[in-house]
């Protein structure tokens, strides 16, 4: 029973990482506030908090943004109508889940045979199909990107733009989760004000 318990774990690993190298497509939430500006030039600057200032993790993650706002019609300018500011998190969570997991159970058989009597015993002998739950702690990870968007053509400058996508997976630090999110909040941009919808972003194949 043991081989066979470590055997359906050993299987149950190999499914996951078969599942987690297909290209599966990112789904998650987007929430949008918008007082969008008609016919406004998309040309941009980036901002950064305090915090953010001299961080290379941020250098980085603009890099990554600076792609997915060229591919929405944005072009970074030294004198742009918008101020661009974004967030991105990684926030690990621990929940408890039961798995449950195919078993098979022995069993011996007994009965009489010959014309002069006798018993015999048999087994074992395998039946199924059943299942046995598993308690187990499950580690996830919250994927979080929030844009906001300042007009600079107003004195002061006036928000008109709050982006929030949401979405979550096992990959403590996926360097390909931002620009799939950013894609989600530039794909229909502005979109909505003042709704939340679920989003499907497909994952471009790798050349």
């Amino acid at each position: 029973m043991d081989s066979m318990k470590r055997w359906l774990a050993g299987a149950a690993v190999g499914l996951m990482l078969l599942l987690a190298g297909c290209a599966m497509p990112l789904r998650g939430q987007l929430t949008a506030f918008h007082e969008w500006p008609a016919d406004a030039p998309r040309t941009y600057r980036f901002v950064r908090t305090d915090a953010q200032r001299d961080s290379l993790e941020q250098a980085a993650w603009e890099k990554a943004l600076r792609a997915e706002l060229a591919r929405a019609g944005f072009q970074e300018t030294p004198s742009p109508r918008f101020a661009i500011g974004f967030d991105y998190r990684v926030v690990r969570h621990v929940s408890r889940v039961i798995d449950a997991y195919p078993s098979v159970h022995p069993y011996f058989w007994w009965g009489t045979w010959g014309p002069h009597g006798g018993m015999s015993i048999g087994g074992p002998m395998w039946w199924g199909p059943g299942w046995y739950p598993v308690e187990r702690d499950r580690t996830w990870y919250e994927y979080r990107l929030r844009m906001e968007i300042e007009d600079l053509a107003t004195r002061p400058a006036r928000r008109v733009y709050e982006g929030t996508a949401v979405s979550d997976g096992l990959d403590p630090a996926p360097s390909a989760v931002l620009p799939l999110l950013a894609r989600a909040i530039l794909g229909d941009f502005p979109g909505q004000s003042g709704v939340t919808r679920q989003v499907e972003v497909p994952v471009e194949p790798r050349p």
